[in-house]
């Protein structure tokens, strides 16, 4: 129809939004439906094959009592909270209507209002991603810087730990029991002190040292690291070691003086020569050493000193040295010689074999024979005056 005035216009304009307004009333409402549903914790709901989905993450019993739900719809994801007694109605999920009724330690009850004409519902499990868990693991190894030793020696133990897992090892702590034939070293620290924690690649290394006290065979026990992770409590264990502890040893230097001639059966005038050598036999070096004594009366001096001074000699080596002696009178004599040092401050005395010095008569001969020659002289000088005076 065509209006023909203004009038007709506006009653046609009237009529148009009347019936729009009763088309729209008209149309058909989609009823809903309420489901009560219970759900444990990771478990769902499956809307629509799956294009709308409810999955409960988590289930709490302190207060303030609560679940955690995501809500997907199509590719995406929403979390939200729900509190007891709470009700929910979120987009995009306005064409539902969430409320939490009650909560237990296990699983939630929810009621769920949604369109009556949606697909059965189905429950189901939510697969859980698996999340590689970071696990340490320690490794011990148990060293000595010697495993056989005497008695009152010190010997040094080495622990190394290596974290050879993925994880941080937590709370450690080290078992070392003192062995038997042991004590504390000056010194050291025992047992030694540990660190908290190590983390996964690192190494750590641990020093104490000990003094053995009684002779033996022993066997060192292992040590023991106790460590946490996450998860568990785990224990780690060394290696055991045996060492054989000796006798102590008399460490002392001992020192030995011998007096030799080259030629001990002289005549008045000569000489002779000593040799003098000093050995160590001990297993330590000897210190200090002093060698000196008297010449005998009746010789004397010719070359060198008897009285020689040495700051060491070590073990199995010697000192030498030499003096000349000249016999002065006849006689018996030995040469005696004192040797003291830093184990034997007292000292020790060495003599030499008998010196057998017998007058030498060509000296005699020597003095005599000029004598008689100038007193020949004087006579014959006398005679030849007399004889001239007696003219």
């Amino acid at each position: 129809m065509i209006p023909k005035s203004k009038n007709d216009y506006d009653l046609l304009k009237k009529l148009s939004f009347l019936i729009l307004i009763l088309s729209i009333f008209s149309m058909p409402v989609n009823a809903e439906k309420t489901d009560n549903f219970t759900l444990q914790n990771n478990s769902g709901l499956n809307f629509e094959d799956g294009y709308y989905k409810l999955e409960v993450s988590e289930i709490s019993i302190d207060s303030p009592r609560q679940v955690k739900v995501n809500l997907i719809f199509g590719n995406k994801k929403k979390p939200i909270t729900l509190r007891e007694g709470d009700t929910l109605e979120s987009d995009p999920f306005y064409i539902i209507k969430l409320k939490l009724i009650s909560i237990n330690q296990e699983m939630a009850r929810i009621t769920i209002e949604y369109p009556e004409d949606w697909t059965k519902l189905e429950k189901y499990d939510v697969e859980i991603s698996v999340v590689d868990e970071k696990i340490p693991h320690i490794v011990l190894t148990k060293s000595a810087d010697k495993t056989t030793l005497n008695k009152g020696d010190i010997v040094e133990f080495k622990i190394n730990l290596e974290n050879t897992g993925n994880g941080t090892a937590y709370n450690l702590s080290l078992d070392e029991k003192l062995p038997q034939g042991f004590a504390r070293a000056p010194g050291s620290s025992f047992p030694p002190v540990l660190q908290d924690e190590l983390k996964a690649g690192d190494r750590l290394e641990l020093l104490f040292a000990l003094k053995a006290v009684e002779s033996g065979s022993y066997n060192i026990e292992p040590t023991t690291i106790k460590y946490s992770s996450n998860s568990a409590s785990k224990n780690a264990l060394s290696n055991s070691l045996s060492v054989t502890v000796l006798d102590e040893k008399d460490e002392k230097s001992n020192l030995t003086t011998v007096i030799t001639l080259d030629n001990n059966d002289i005549l008045t005038g000569e000489s002779v020569k000593v040799t003098v050598k000093i050995t160590n036999n001990g297993n330590v070096s000897a210190e200090s050493i002093l060698v000196e004594g008297a010449i005998p009366e009746g010789m004397e001096v010719k070359e060198g000193d008897l009285r020689q001074v040495y700051k060491k000699i070590d073990p199995a080596e010697s000192e030498e040295y030499l003096a000349t002696l000249k016999a002065v009178e006849p006689g018996n004599y030995s040469i005696i010689l004192k040797t003291s040092y830093s184990d034997d401050s007292t000292g020790f005395s060495a003599n030499s074999d008998s010196i057998i010095v017998k007058e030498n008569k060509k000296d005699y001969l020597y003095i005599l024979v000029p004598a008689i020659i100038i007193i020949a002289v004087i006579v014959l000088f006398i005679i030849k005056r007399h004889r001239e005076y007696s003219f």
